[in-house]
Formats: structure tokens, C-alpha cells, sequence
């Protein structure tokens, strides 16, 4: 008996196919058991969630409570305007010397430009409408508004220097008659004053240039 001529490399490609589709089988056999597995899992995982599990309750949002309407507002009619009552003089702006029967003065035109240009005294000339105030500056005399002071002095009118006056009268040509002149003193001259105010029934007060000041 003769072999045919192809039989044996057919019986090699059988041999081979048939290690192919076994490989074929394994792979989908392992495919099938990984499905199962999942599909079990899935299957216990169902199985876990209570069948009567409600949704989280959702509280409602508070209703906003609309806008009161408002009523209509009527002028209120505006009331007089109070009178503004003006508040009393205050007795320390008085003249003390006034009171005390003293009269105040320099002992000389020297000494009452000396003094106010080292600003050691000030010199107010007091009207009803306003108060100035006398600027020494080398040598030239001027005034300028200012304050009252609350306590100052009187000096007596008719030893104001003439050059003084004259200064007055350049800053406020119409001035008044009745203008009062007052001195405000530093601390060591107000207490040379205090005591004589409080030993002597009165007298001439005089200032020095040396920033003293003496009885006569």
C-alpha cells in the first residue's frame, strides 16, 4: 500500500488547529467564571438594599412673607424755630481792678511796649462789637481782632499812650467811645495783684518794665 502524497503535512496542520481552538475554550471558559462572578456580586449587592429605603426628606423652603404696604406719610409741618437765648456774661470776664477799686497803668510808654513785644503782658482794646488785640513789632504798633479774655484787667484810659491810640485808630478808624482797655498779666505779676487786692482797700497799680509791679 503506497502513502498519498500530502498526508502527513495535513496531519500537522490538524495537529495544530486543534491546540488553537482548545486555547479558544480555555480562554472562554475563564471568560463565563469572571462573568459569573461579577454577575453574583451584583446579584448580593441588590439583594443588601432594603426595598423600602425613601429618599432623605427635603424640608420645605420657608415661605418669604410679602411686604406690609406702606401707608402714605403726611408732612409733618415744621414748628418755629426756638429763640436761642444768649447765656449770661460770666463775672470773671469783668474787670477785677474794676471791682476792687484799683486802677491799673504803666509806669511808662517804654514799658508797656517792652513788655507787650516780649508778650509777657497783652493789651486788648474791649468794644460792644469786637476785641483787638496790640502787636509790637520792631517798634510798630498794630491791633488785630481776638478773643475777650476771661479775666483781664482795666486799665485806666487816660494813661493809654498817644502812639496806641493812634494804632486804634488805623485799624478801626470809628472807634467807639466807650472802649475799655484791659491788661491780662503773667502769673508772677497776678500774684504780686492778689495780694495787694487782698490787703489794701485800693490804690494806683503800676506796671514796671522790669515785669514787676508796685503800689502807690
Amino acid at each position: 500500500m503506497s502513502r498519498p502524497p500530502f498526508s502527513y503535512p495535513l496531519t500537522r496542520i490538524a495537529d495544530g488547529e486543534s491546540g488553537g481552538v482548545a486555547d479558544l475554550q480555555t480562554d472562554v471558559m475563564r471568560f463565563m467564571a469572571i462573568l459569573a462572578i461579577c454577575l453574583v456580586a451584583i446579584f448580593a449587592l441588590v439583594q443588601s438594599i432594603p426595598l423600602d429605603a425613601q429618599p432623605p426628606d427635603v424640608q420645605p423652603a420657608e415661605a418669604i412673607p410679602e411686604p406690609a404696604p406702606q401707608m402714605p406719610v403726611e408732612p409733618v409741618p415744621e414748628s418755629p424755630p426756638a429763640p436761642i437765648e444768649e447765656p449770661a456774661p460770666s463775672t470773671e470776664s469783668q474787670p477785677v481792678t474794676e471791682r476792687q477799686g484799683f486802677t491799673l497803668q504803666f509806669e511808662s510808654d517804654l514799658a508797656l511796649t517792652r513788655l507787650t513785644a516780649r508778650n509777657e503782658v497783652a493789651l486788648y482794646a474791649i468794644g460792644q462789637q469786637q476785641s483787638l488785640r496790640l502787636s509790637v513789632n520792631r517798634g510798630r504798633l498794630s491791633f488785630w481782632p481776638a478773643s475777650t479774655p476771661n479775666q483781664f484787667f482795666e486799665m485806666d484810659a487816660d494813661t493809654v499812650p498817644a502812639d496806641v491810640l493812634a494804632a486804634l485808630r488805623t485799624r478801626l478808624p470809628d472807634a467807639e467811645a466807650d472802649i475799655q482797655w484791659g491788661v491780662t498779666l503773667p502769673n508772677r505779676m497776678q500774684q504780686q495783684l492778689n495780694e495787694f487786692l487782698s490787703t489794701e482797700s485800693g490804690g494806683a497799680l503800676f506796671i514796671g518794665a522790669d515785669g514787676t509791679l508796685r503800689l502807690e
